[in-house]
């Protein structure tokens, strides 16, 4: 799977920056992975598994902790990823040295990681690609799905770029839709292009 998703790699970790919207996207992400068990790691978790079946996620997959110490809550995705699951943690702050023991964690076990932050993105380049997600306006009529501003910062292979994402109609769906695309190609020229059907089908694991 690859195109506008940026190279969103399974046995690799992804920083995930932004506001609430932020959620959501993740959300949408791991119902694109494969069939391992999701650790959510938070310090408050508000998520509603039954809602997730809206994402096309299985609440049954869903492994959801807490713990208000942030070395804590690396410290569990590290073990989560490292024994083959999928992990999502919220922190704040990850350190070079935290990201690249994530990183080597994910490669062992082969599952995806997701770093959400709230605040600027790192520099690490431990992540596989570091995103930073906006709401957008929904689509168009009474059928358009919730919509992003993914701005994609670094991803190995990759140019930067801007994306309009929209998460499928269906409320089965896990499938995210790329509406138009916005990115600079290697010289630094400006290149603009829509993405009709530029669909990417959930249920298999994420990879290049």
């Amino acid at each position: 799977m690859g195109g506008w998703l940026g190279g969103l790699l399974a046995g690799a970790v992804h920083e995930v920056g932004g506001g609430e919207a932020v959620t959501g996207f993740a959300v949408r992400l791991m119902a694109l992975a494969g069939e391992a068990p999701i650790v959510w790691i938070g310090d408050r978790l508000d998520l509603y598994p039954p809602g997730l079946m809206q994402s096309a996620i299985d609440p049954a997959r869903l492994i959801l902790a807490e713990a208000k110490d942030e070395i804590d809550r690396l410290a569990a995705l590290e073990i989560a990823l490292r024994g083959g699951m999928h992990g999502v943690v919220v922190a704040r702050a990850v350190s070079r040295l935290a990201a690249r023991k994530l990183a080597l964690a994910a490669r062992c076990g082969g599952g995806l990681g997701l770093v959400l932050r709230a605040g600027a993105a790192s520099d690490s380049a431990a992540f596989a690609a570091r995103w930073r997600i906006e709401a957008a306006r929904s689509g168009p009529g009474r059928q358009g799905g919730t919509r992003w501003r993914a701005e994609l910062i670094y991803a190995r292979g990759r140019n930067p770029g801007v994306f309009l994402i929209e998460a499928g109609g269906h409320e089965s769906s896990s499938a995210l839709v790329l509406v138009s695309e916005f990115q600079r190609s290697g010289d630094g020229r400006r290149q603009f292009g829509d993405g009709p059907g530029g669909r990417v089908a959930g249920g298999g694991a994420v990879a290049a």
